[in-house]
């Protein structure tokens, strides 16, 4: 089985856009590609000084929400994988908590 990858840029409006990430033959690839477009998003936008709270608020509004499918074409919610909270759990590492 393939899990595909691909962003969702909200911040594309009134259209959002959707592009692919990368294919991987697991999931835990695939959770893995995610985790690093997410780290890749904040580590960029991070300034020094910056709380959690304001390195989430720029995920939240302008960071690509990777989306993970399979092959079959059902997407997938992966377990113990959400987005929102990998990327709010990391804003509070980078920013030192």
């Amino acid at each position: 089985m393939t899990f595909f990858v691909e962003g969702l840029s909200k911040f594309q409006e009134p259209e959002k856009q959707v592009r692919r990430i990368g294919e991987y033959l697991t999931v835990e690839e695939a959770v893995a590609a995610s985790k690093r477009r997410i780290d890749e998003f904040l580590l960029r936008d991070y300034k020094a000084g910056m709380t959690a709270a304001e390195l989430y608020a720029q995920y939240e509004g302008f960071g690509e929400v990777p989306c993970i499918f399979r092959d079959d074409n059902q997407t997938i919610s992966v377990a113990g994988f959400n987005h929102w909270q990998y990327a709010k759990a990391r804003c509070a590492e980078i920013c030192g908590k």
